[in-house]
């Protein structure tokens, strides 16, 4: 029961991510193509579980509230419209929520402390073909192609996690965009997490910087 809720809310969260994507693509979308391997960046300490994520230089910390002001000031209203419905799922979500956003790259990490799944192979599986599904949903209704890009499960006794990057193009689209989505536990923690931005870009080096406490 507990994996099939992490699904049902995953695969909401992911559907309003991606419709938020392609709006922002067609108004406010920077083009910033850095593929640069550097690692350098920052903590940014996650209050109730103690948890440390390492992001670019570049991310700030926003408030829900705070975040909302930044949408409704930078993109259009179907933008906005989109994405309110997502952070309030999100924020609705056991755990917290924490929203970090790039204004030099127009990026934006959120990430979910939610109660904690010890996950396998076969979970692995079963969130793949949700991803899947939200993609053909999406497809139909907005004329855009879902390239994957890669998608894994795996781990050891220690830290178990499941990531997916699709690729996102379209003709209303002005540069390709990537969707990236992780679910990592450790330490009897769980987070999940949302990447989107406009340029191809390893996350992995910043995943494995986070600190489980």
């Amino acid at each position: 029961m507990q994996f099939l809720n992490l699904i049902v809310k995953m695969q909401k969260s992911i559907y309003t991510l991606i419709l938020l994507v392609l709006a922002f693509s067609c108004n406010d979308a920077s083009n910033n193509t850095n593929t640069n391997n550097n690692i350098k960046g920052n903590y940014h300490f996650l209050e109730d579980t103690g948890t440390q994520v390492y992001l670019p230089k570049g991310f700030e910390r926003y408030s829900l509230v705070k975040y909302q002001h930044l949408l409704d000031s930078i993109s259009k209203k179907q933008g906005y419209d989109i994405e309110t419905p997502r952070l309030k799922a999100l924020s609705k979500m056991d755990g917290s929520l924490y929203i970090y956003y790039n204004k030099n790259t127009g990026a934006t990490y959120t990430v979910n402390t939610i109660p904690y799944y010890n996950f396998t192979k076969e979970s692995g599986s079963q969130l793949l073909g949700m991803i899947t599904s939200t993609h053909n949903k999406v497809k139909e209704k907005n004329n855009v192609t879902f390239s994957k890009v890669t998608a894994r499960s795996g781990g050891n006794k220690k830290q178990q996690m499941f990531k997916a990057v699709y690729k996102v193009s379209g003709k209303k689209i002005k540069s390709d965009l990537f969707q990236t989505s992780y679910i990592i536990s450790a330490k009897q923690k769980t987070v999940l997490i949302h990447l989107t931005r406009d340029f191809e870009r390893d996350f992995d080096s910043y995943i494995e910087k986070m600190i489980f406490k």
